[in-house]
């Protein structure tokens, strides 16, 4: 397994600057069930600099046509920040017990 190395600093600068605007580079998923994931991925782009280009278990945006699941669905986002058998934005270490501002963080309510 390959860890990337991961800026949270970038990707929290990335959330302020797009937080209450759209980037234009991405499409609005809002009104086809939610743009959390999206937003999401695209903080975790920010601080990683790269995409998994992996057919069906990647994590990749193209284009609204051209994405991986788990650019836009939040159980396939989880799942592909848990497997270990590919390259991922990441930190050594793991669970840590506590949250960091820019990490990836999941709960389960």
């Amino acid at each position: 397994m390959t860890l990337v190395p991961y800026r949270a600093d970038a990707a929290v600068q990335y959330a302020h600057r797009w937080a209450f605007d759209r980037n234009p580079r991405y499409y609005d998923y809002s009104d086809l069930g939610g743009d959390c994931t999206n937003f999401a991925s695209q903080c975790l782009f920010a601080g990683a600099g790269v995409m998994d280009y992996t057919p069906t278990f990647g994590w990749y945006y193209i284009n609204p046509n051209e994405k991986a699941p788990a650019w836009t669905g939040v159980p396939y986002l989880y799942n592909y920040l848990v497997r270990a058998r590919h390259a991922r934005p990441a930190r050594a270490g793991g669970r840590t017990g506590r949250s960091e501002a820019g990490r990836p963080c999941a709960i389960d309510v």
